[in-house]
C-alpha cells in the first residue's frame, strides 16, 4: 500500500488557494483570470518540489510506455498551469462564464438517450485527468431534466471545495461521502438507482479507510487503484460507463462512452473479473494521457517510487 497516500499530504495553501480563485472568478473579467492564475501557480511550481519531482516521474512513465510521445519544453511548469486554469474554469462554469454551449458532446454510444428514458440509473465512473467539475455544472444546470448526478467523495477536502463553490454562487451539489459504506450507505445508493439516478465515482485514489485496492499496471508499473466502483457495480447490479472532461483549443470536450456491464460473480471468480475490468480501464486511462499528457492531476506519489526497496 501507498504510505505516501494522497489525502496525507499537506495540502499547504489550499485554502487560500480556493478562496483566492473564488474571489478572482467572481470579480474578475476572464480576460484577466489568466494572468492572475499564472501568477498564484507560479508561486506553488517554485515551493512544491516534491510535486514537481512526481510530475517528472510521470512524464519519465509516459516516454517509457510510448516511446512516440512529444512533450513541450518545460512540460513540468505547463502542467502546472494547465491545473491553474481547470481550478479557475470550474468557478467560472458556476457563475456562468462557461456555459452549456461552450461543451462538445461525443457520446457516440448514446448515453444522452438512455439518461432520457429515466430507467434504472447507472455509474459514471470519472478520474483526476482533465476537468470533471465541468461536466459536472453543466448536465446539472437544466438541459438534462430527468438526470440526477449523485456524486461519491472519499475526503473531507470534497466538501470544502464545494462551499467554496456555493460561496461562488453556485447551487451545492449532491456529494454522498462514502468513506464507509456500511448497510446503510449501500441501501441509500441502490434505492437512488432505482429512482432513475445516477453515481459518478473517481476510480484513481485510493480511499482513507479502505483496503479495497489492488497493483495494476499502469504506464508500464503497477500501482494501487481502488476497487471500488467495480465492488459497488457488482453489488448493486449497476451499468458502468466512463466520462472524460478535455479542453481543447478553448471549449471543452465531454467524452461519454459505455463500459461494462455490471460485474458478475461472487467470492474468487468476482474478484478475478474485478482485476480484469480495472486493467481494462487502467489501459484507457493510459491512452488519454497519452493524447493529453499535460491534463494528468494526480500530483501525489502514485507509484509509490520513495517506497520501493
Amino acid at each position: 500500500m501507498n504510505n505516501n497516500h494522497w489525502a496525507k499530504q499537506n495540502e499547504r495553501g489550499t485554502t487560500l488557494f480556493l478562496n483566492v480563485t473564488r474571489l478572482i472568478v467572481k470579480y474578475l473579467p476572464l480576460w484577466a483570470i489568466k494572468s492572475v492564475t499564472f501568477i498564484i501557480i507560479f508561486y506553488f511550481f517554485i515551493t512544491s518540489s516534491k510535486v514537481r519531482n512526481n510530475i517528472k516521474y510521470y512524464h519519465h512513465r509516459l516516454k517509457i510506455t510510448f516511446t512516440d510521445i512529444k512533450l513541450p519544453k518545460f512540460a513540468v511548469f505547463y502542467q502546472f498551469l494547465n491545473f491553474g486554469e481547470a481550478l479557475t474554469d470550474r468557478f467560472a462554469v458556476w457563475q456562468n462564464k462557461i456555459v452549456y454551449k461552450d461543451l462538445i458532446v461525443d457520446d457516440k454510444d448514446n448515453l444522452r438517450g438512455e439518461i432520457k428514458k429515466s430507467q434504472r440509473g447507472q455509474i459514471l465512473v470519472c478520474s483526476h485527468f482533465g476537468n470533471i467539475e465541468i461536466c459536472r455544472a453543466l448536465v446539472n444546470s437544466g438541459h438534462h431534466d430527468n438526470f440526477k448526478l449523485n456524486i461519491l467523495v472519499h475526503h473531507k477536502n470534497a466538501v470544502a471545495f464545494n462551499k467554496a463553490l456555493v460561496k461562488a454562487g453556485a447551487s451545492e451539489l449532491s456529494l454522498i461521502e462514502v468513506s464507509e459504506l456500511d448497510t446503510e450507505k449501500m441501501l441509500q445508493l441502490h434505492n437512488k438507482l432505482d429512482q432513475g439516478e445516477w453515481i459518478a465515482i473517481a476510480a484513481d485514489r485510493i480511499p482513507i479507510k479502505s483496503d479495497k485496492s489492488l497493483p495494476i499496471d499502469f504506464l508500464g508499473k503497477k500501482a494501487f487503484f481502488p476497487q471500488g466502483v467495480w465492488l459497488l457495480s457488482s453489488l448493486l447490479k449497476a451499468k458502468i460507463n466512463t466520462v472524460f472532461c478535455i479542453k481543447e483549443q478553448g471549449k471543452y470536450k465531454l467524452k461519454l462512452r459505455k463500459f461494462s456491464d455490471s460485474l458478475k460473480g461472487s467470492g474468487q471468480n468476482r474478484k478475478k473479473n474485478i482485476e480484469i475490468v480495472m486493467q481494462q480501464y487502467a489501459n484507457l486511462l493510459a491512452q488519454e494521457c497519452k493524447e493529453h499528457p499535460l491534463l494528468w492531476f494526480n500530483f501525489y506519489d502514485f507509484w509509490d517510487k520513495n517506497n520501493e526497496k
